[in-house]
Protein backbone atom coordinates (compact mmCIF):
# COMPACT_ATOMS: atom_id res chain seq x y z
CA UNK A 1 0.00 0.00 0.00
CA UNK A 2 2.84 2.45 1.29
CA UNK A 3 4.62 1.61 -1.84
CA UNK A 4 1.80 2.25 -4.24
CA UNK A 5 1.05 5.63 -2.74
CA UNK A 6 5.13 6.44 -3.17
CA UNK A 7 5.00 5.30 -6.70
CA UNK A 8 1.79 7.59 -7.67
CA UNK A 9 3.33 10.81 -5.74
CA UNK A 10 6.32 10.37 -7.71
CA UNK A 11 4.49 9.91 -11.38
CA UNK A 12 2.36 12.68 -10.34
CA UNK A 13 5.46 14.83 -9.50
CA UNK A 14 7.28 13.82 -12.83
CA UNK A 15 3.93 14.28 -14.97
CA UNK A 16 3.10 18.18 -13.42
CA UNK A 17 7.20 18.65 -14.08
CA UNK A 18 7.51 17.20 -17.97
CA UNK A 19 4.53 19.19 -19.06
CA UNK A 20 4.50 22.46 -17.63
CA UNK A 21 7.61 24.22 -19.93
CA UNK A 22 8.59 24.65 -23.70
CA UNK A 23 9.90 27.07 -25.64
CA UNK A 24 7.87 30.20 -27.30
CA UNK A 25 5.59 28.98 -29.80
CA UNK A 26 4.87 31.95 -32.53
CA UNK A 27 1.19 31.31 -33.17
CA UNK A 28 1.42 32.07 -37.25
CA UNK A 29 3.28 31.56 -40.14
CA UNK A 30 4.07 35.58 -40.62
CA UNK A 31 5.02 35.63 -36.80
CA UNK A 32 7.99 32.20 -37.02
CA UNK A 33 9.31 34.12 -40.23
CA UNK A 34 9.98 37.61 -38.39
CA UNK A 35 10.37 34.92 -35.06
CA UNK A 36 13.35 33.47 -36.84
CA UNK A 37 14.88 36.25 -38.28
CA UNK A 38 15.09 38.83 -35.28
CA UNK A 39 17.98 39.32 -32.14
CA UNK A 40 16.47 38.32 -28.97
CA UNK A 41 19.78 40.19 -27.54
CA UNK A 42 18.96 44.01 -28.29
CA UNK A 43 17.17 45.79 -25.61
CA UNK A 44 15.66 48.77 -25.71
CA UNK A 45 18.13 50.38 -23.08
CA UNK A 46 20.90 49.25 -26.54
CA UNK A 47 19.17 51.50 -28.61
CA UNK A 48 18.55 54.53 -26.42
CA UNK A 49 22.56 53.90 -25.95
CA UNK A 50 23.34 54.31 -29.39
CA UNK A 51 20.33 54.27 -31.92
CA UNK A 52 21.98 54.39 -35.25
CA UNK A 53 23.82 50.94 -34.42
CA UNK A 54 20.71 49.09 -34.37
CA UNK A 55 18.55 51.08 -37.53
CA UNK A 56 18.69 48.05 -39.40
CA UNK A 57 18.16 45.17 -36.86
CA UNK A 58 14.96 43.32 -36.74
CA UNK A 59 14.31 43.01 -32.63
CA UNK A 60 11.36 41.24 -30.95
CA UNK A 61 10.15 43.21 -27.81
CA UNK A 62 7.40 41.83 -25.49
CA UNK A 63 5.27 44.70 -23.79
CA UNK A 64 2.81 45.58 -21.71
CA UNK A 65 0.28 47.59 -23.83
CA UNK A 66 -0.32 51.12 -22.25
CA UNK A 67 -2.43 52.60 -25.01
CA UNK A 68 -3.48 52.45 -28.54
CA UNK A 69 -4.61 55.25 -30.48
CA UNK A 70 -6.24 54.65 -33.90
CA UNK A 71 -8.34 56.21 -37.41
CA UNK A 72 -9.54 55.04 -39.98
CA UNK A 73 -7.85 55.89 -43.49
CA UNK A 74 -10.90 55.37 -45.48
CA UNK A 75 -9.56 55.77 -48.72
CA UNK A 76 -7.04 53.09 -48.89
CA UNK A 77 -9.29 50.89 -46.53
CA UNK A 78 -6.49 50.62 -44.01
CA UNK A 79 -6.50 52.20 -40.42
CA UNK A 80 -3.94 53.59 -38.85
CA UNK A 81 -2.44 52.96 -35.40
CA UNK A 82 0.05 53.91 -32.44
CA UNK A 83 0.48 51.74 -30.01
CA UNK A 84 2.67 52.75 -26.84
CA UNK A 85 4.03 49.41 -24.53
CA UNK A 86 6.40 49.11 -21.61
CA UNK A 87 8.86 46.57 -21.82
CA UNK A 88 9.52 43.20 -19.62
CA UNK A 89 12.24 40.84 -20.36
CA UNK A 90 11.25 37.19 -21.24
CA UNK A 91 13.01 34.25 -20.66
CA UNK A 92 10.80 32.95 -24.29
CA UNK A 93 9.64 30.04 -22.54
CA UNK A 94 5.75 28.83 -22.13
CA UNK A 95 4.35 27.48 -19.17
CA UNK A 96 1.60 24.86 -20.31
CA UNK A 97 -1.65 24.63 -17.66
CA UNK A 98 -4.62 24.38 -17.23
CA UNK A 99 -6.14 27.02 -18.50
CA UNK A 100 -3.80 26.65 -21.84
CA UNK A 101 -0.24 28.45 -22.59
CA UNK A 102 0.94 31.57 -20.04
CA UNK A 103 3.65 33.32 -20.69
CA UNK A 104 5.46 34.49 -17.67
CA UNK A 105 7.26 37.53 -18.27
CA UNK A 106 9.32 39.62 -15.52
CA UNK A 107 8.18 42.41 -13.46
CA UNK A 108 11.24 44.24 -14.90
CA UNK A 109 11.94 45.60 -18.08
CA UNK A 110 13.77 48.65 -20.33
CA UNK A 111 11.13 51.00 -20.11
CA UNK A 112 8.72 52.83 -22.76
CA UNK A 113 8.34 51.87 -26.29
CA UNK A 114 6.30 52.87 -29.35
CA UNK A 115 5.04 51.44 -32.68
CA UNK A 116 2.71 52.68 -35.68
CA UNK A 117 1.17 49.90 -37.56
CA UNK A 118 -1.66 49.53 -40.22
CA UNK A 119 -4.54 47.06 -40.58
CA UNK A 120 -6.84 46.31 -43.53
CA UNK A 121 -9.94 46.30 -42.98
CA UNK A 122 -11.60 42.95 -43.08
CA UNK A 123 -15.03 44.45 -43.92
CA UNK A 124 -17.04 46.84 -44.17
CA UNK A 125 -18.17 47.64 -40.99
CA UNK A 126 -14.22 47.28 -39.62
CA UNK A 127 -13.46 50.24 -37.58
CA UNK A 128 -10.49 51.96 -35.86
CA UNK A 129 -12.22 50.99 -32.56
CA UNK A 130 -11.72 47.32 -33.32
CA UNK A 131 -7.79 48.19 -33.71
CA UNK A 132 -8.20 49.83 -30.32
CA UNK A 133 -9.73 46.36 -29.16
CA UNK A 134 -7.31 44.57 -30.27
CA UNK A 135 -4.47 46.03 -29.27
CA UNK A 136 -6.08 46.65 -25.55
CA UNK A 137 -4.66 48.41 -22.56
CA UNK A 138 -3.28 45.43 -20.52
CA UNK A 139 -2.77 42.59 -23.10
CA UNK A 140 0.70 41.60 -23.61
CA UNK A 141 1.66 42.49 -27.05
CA UNK A 142 5.09 40.87 -28.92
CA UNK A 143 6.21 42.87 -31.09
CA UNK A 144 8.66 42.87 -34.38
CA UNK A 145 10.10 46.06 -35.79
CA UNK A 146 13.31 47.78 -36.20
CA UNK A 147 14.71 50.83 -34.00
CA UNK A 148 13.46 54.26 -35.91
CA UNK A 149 14.37 56.72 -33.64
CA UNK A 150 14.62 57.65 -29.62
CA UNK A 151 11.85 60.19 -28.35
CA UNK A 152 13.18 63.00 -26.17
CA UNK A 153 11.70 60.90 -23.45
CA UNK A 154 13.20 57.69 -23.66
CA UNK A 155 10.71 56.10 -25.48
CA UNK A 156 12.03 53.76 -28.03
CA UNK A 157 10.23 54.05 -31.88
CA UNK A 158 9.66 51.24 -33.48
CA UNK A 159 9.50 50.81 -37.38
CA UNK A 160 6.55 47.96 -37.45
CA UNK A 161 6.98 44.66 -38.99
CA UNK A 162 4.44 42.72 -36.55
CA UNK A 163 2.51 41.83 -33.72
CA UNK A 164 0.93 39.51 -31.62
CA UNK A 165 -1.52 40.74 -29.21
CA UNK A 166 -2.21 38.24 -25.87
CA UNK A 167 -4.69 38.44 -23.62
CA UNK A 168 -4.35 39.37 -19.90
CA UNK A 169 -5.18 35.38 -19.02
CA UNK A 170 -2.81 33.95 -21.09
CA UNK A 171 0.29 36.11 -19.60
CA UNK A 172 1.53 37.53 -16.18
CA UNK A 173 4.16 39.97 -14.93
CA UNK A 174 3.59 39.15 -11.62
CA UNK A 175 5.17 35.85 -10.74
CA UNK A 176 8.85 36.22 -11.71
CA UNK A 177 11.68 38.16 -11.00
CA UNK A 178 14.84 37.80 -14.02
CA UNK A 179 16.70 40.18 -15.94
CA UNK A 180 17.82 40.18 -19.75
CA UNK A 181 18.87 36.99 -21.11
CA UNK A 182 22.46 35.74 -20.58
CA UNK A 183 22.28 37.80 -17.38
CA UNK A 184 22.74 35.13 -15.00
CA UNK A 185 24.11 36.60 -12.21
CA UNK A 186 21.61 39.48 -11.75
CA UNK A 187 18.96 36.74 -12.42
CA UNK A 188 20.25 34.35 -9.99
CA UNK A 189 21.32 36.69 -7.41
CA UNK A 190 17.49 38.44 -7.55
CA UNK A 191 16.24 34.62 -7.23
CA UNK A 192 18.10 34.30 -4.30
CA UNK A 193 17.92 37.51 -2.01
CA UNK A 194 16.22 37.22 1.20
CA UNK A 195 13.05 39.27 1.93
CA UNK A 196 13.06 41.67 4.41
Amino acid sequence: MMRNLVLTIVAGCLAVSCATNSSYQPNSDPEQIEFKQARLDVYPEDVRNDPSRYTNTLVVWPGVIRSTHAQDEDYRGRIRAETVLEHHYFDWKQDHGDQGVKLLLSRRGEGAFRVRWHLVKTGPDATSGDAETYAGRDKLAIVYGTPESVDADGTVVLQYRYMRAVDRAHYSVNQMDYGRLGDWLTNSAVATAPSH
